[in-house]
């Protein structure tokens, strides 16, 4: 083999490798986005759901006064202890309102491991609940797709539209920027890389007993990146609840999500 043939290999095989490990740092950078390190401040919450299907949220400390208070859920209520962590401002509630609120060119809604597609056709294949993770995800998507249009609405009366020009503008918007994605190996390495869930686009991450959940938190690591990560997809379920009361988010008067 010449010199020169021998360096166009060599070439190659340097690109090869460089794009390898480029792909798998990346890959790899997906662990230090759900696993961030200790959080600059926590607030505790309970979610507590009623027999009558409503949902309370309250922080720790008022869950306990009411105890203490003689003030007890209704009987076969069930509870959910949230934690949400504060990565960026230090403040919890103003992380997530700053990553849920914020104007995006994109959103993404990483639903879930590939074997969440189990619960279209074998459910009993699924390790969860496909009722609460269907619901989880419904709800979730509803909640960032309803945002996403009243800031391009706002965009499109800035643009100079009427009403129902912006509303459609704002419609149209929204479907052409939205994806559901599974949480699969080429969309870890785009999450590690940061192609998804920074400051122009919006990635939700679902982390639930399918994905080896471990702890039930919300967290926003990095600006444009929402995770939620719940030890059962009931609990994901009502951690999407957690959020809506936190941001102050009411669903549209013709909203079809099952409350």
């Amino acid at each position: 083999m010449n010199q020169k043939r021998l360096a166009v290999v060599l070439v190659v095989l340097l690109v090869v490798v460089a794009s390898i490990s480029y792909v798998l740092y990346s890959y790899h950078g997906f662990g230090a986005v759900v696993n961030p390190g200790t959080p600059k401040a926590s607030t505790q919450y309970v979610m507590i759901y009623t027999p009558s299907g409503q949902f309370y949220a309250l922080t720790a400390e008022q869950y306990q006064k009411l105890i203490e208070e003689g003030t007890r859920p209704p009987a076969g209520s069930k509870l959910f202890n949230v934690t949400i962590d504060s990565y960026i401002t230090g403040s919890p509630e103003v992380d997530l309102n700053l990553t849920v609120r914020s104007f995006y060119e994109y959103f993404t809604i990483v639903m879930g491991d590939p074997s969440v597609t189990n619960c279209k056709d074998a459910p009993q294949l699924y390790i969860g609940d496909c009722k609460y993770r269907t619901l989880a995800v419904s709800e979730i998507s509803g909640v960032v797709s309803n945002i996403f249009t009243t800031n391009y609405y706002i965009k499109g009366l800035q643009m100079g539209y009427d009403n129902a020009t912006a509303k459609q503008y704002a419609f149209n918007q929204t479907w052409l920027r939205y994806r559901k994605v599974y949480l699969n190996f080429w969309t870890k390495v785009d999450i590690g890389r940061g192609k998804l869930g920074n400051e122009n686009h919006l990635a939700v991450i679902l982390i639930g007993p399918a994905e080896g959940a471990t702890e039930n938190r919300i967290f926003a690591p990095r600006k444009g990146t929402l995770v939620i990560e719940g030890t059962t997809d009931e609990t994901l379920r009502a951690e999407v609840v957690l959020i809506e009361n936190i941001i102050g988010f009411s669903w549209p008067e013709n909203s079809t999500v099952t409350r």
